[in-house]
């Protein structure tokens, strides 16, 4: 078995240890920007397509996605907002859309055996 481990703020938070409203946050954005037909599903292809949507060049980097996507990190607001712009839907839709990661917590997302 293999343990991935992940440097948080000087912390080291095992995969499985993620919050899961973080995980579920990041699982909608990804599924918004690969849902993308006009776009190539790369990561950096999505970054470079929304400065034509009028983000700026340096609105998010390949990185910080990657953390929000994979649950290591939660977006701000105005990142949040920016990813609902690149994905081409409402921020008011994607806001509703992550409040809504909040309220379907489930403990057994805690539980890794079950």
């Amino acid at each position: 078995m293999v343990t991935i481990h992940v440097i948080i703020g000087g912390m080291t938070v095992r995969k499985k240890d993620l919050n899961p409203a973080s995980r579920r946050v990041g699982a909608i954005i990804k599924r918004h920007r690969i849902e993308l037909i006009d776009i190539k599903p790369s990561r950096s292809d999505f970054i470079i397509d929304a400065v034509s949507s009028g983000l700026r060049a340096d609105w998010i980097s390949e990185k910080s996605l990657a953390n929000i996507e994979n649950g290591y990190n939660f977006p701000s607001l105005p990142t949040l907002y920016n990813l609902a712009i690149a994905c081409q839907i409402s921020p008011e839709d994607l806001f509703e859309e992550v409040a809504g990661a909040f309220s379907v917590y489930d403990s057994a997302d805690d539980n890794p055996e079950g």
